[in-house]
């Protein structure tokens, strides 16, 4: 399978180590590979004029509430986040590696690679690497059951004829798992669990902060119907119990790459058609 250009091949190698680095709470380095990352995407067409807007005005509002945290301008910025994450802004030419059906049954399928949803992610970890952390940890037996409830998804969604066994391995595997690692599971996963359940939790029970982050991340999968929401918000549950285990953002992301990765080998993917 084609590759993008090296050009766009290294603007989003950079964008994955700036990830990681401020994943790990290390901001000068993701500042270095932002940056360094949005002058190739730039060079390479990803980035176009109106991009460069919405990540400058992205950038500065970053900046900004370091100096002014006000809660107006935080939501702002959560908002021109998400208007990111969701591709609601144009001026991306995410590239397009792959689509079709990944197995028989499955519906159609389109893999790409969402600079702009990995930029909302890497501003968020960016903020987020200075925020304080829950000091209660539930230990390994809630990494235990959450890894429970996510097997108990499959069961469920089997059961309602959302998925069925359909193993392969495709030829595009090594790209999805990059796509779904760095722009999807490490994107959601700081905003669900890094970002809301931890900021609740700072300020109510842990019980709470789990259910209301796995609820809203239910809601945000409700375009693939009620169902697919509810399965969503048990897979959150599962997501978030991990993370609550030790706070350790990445546990989280293991998980949700796993499950992702389960559910593509040996499921109909994204879902029976």
């Amino acid at each position: 399978m084609p590759l993008p250009p090296t050009l766009t091949l290294a603007a989003f190698a950079l964008l994955a180590l700036g990830l990681i680095a401020a994943s790990l709470r290390h901001a000068a380095p993701g500042w270095i590979a932002l940056i360094t990352s949005a002058m190739l995407a730039l060079a390479a067409g990803v980035l176009q004029p109106l991009g460069v807007l919405a990540t400058a005005a992205a950038v500065g509002l970053t900046f900004s509430l370091r100096r002014y945290p006000k809660p107006e301008l935080f939501l702002v910025w959560v908002a021109l986040l998400l208007a990111l994450a969701v591709h609601a802004l144009p001026g991306f030419d995410n590239p397009l590696l792959w689509q079709g059906k990944a197995s028989a049954g499955s519906a159609p399928y389109q893999l790409f690679w969402s600079y702009d949803k990995g930029l909302a992610g890497l501003l968020l970890l960016l903020q987020l690497s200075h925020a304080p952390l829950p000091k209660r940890t539930l230990g390994w037996p809630a990494a235990a059951v959450g890894g429970l409830a996510l097997l108990f998804v499959f069961g469920i969604a089997a059961g309602f004829g959302i998925i069925a066994l359909a193993p392969k391995w495709p030829a595009w595997l090594l790209p999805w798992l990059f796509a779904n690692c760095f722009l999807v599971s490490l994107v959601e996963e700081a905003f669900f669990r890094g970002g809301v359940q931890r900021w609740l939790e700072i300020r109510t029970e842990p019980f709470a902060a789990l259910m209301a982050a796995s609820l809203l991340f239910g809601l945000a999968h409700l375009a693939g119907g009620w169902v697919w929401a509810g399965l969503a918000t048990l897979a959150g549950i599962g997501y978030g119990l991990v993370y609550a285990a030790r706070r350790q953002l990445w546990l989280a992301v293991l998980a949700h790459l796993g499950f992702n990765t389960l559910q593509l080998l040996l499921f109909t993917y994204p879902k029976l058609a």
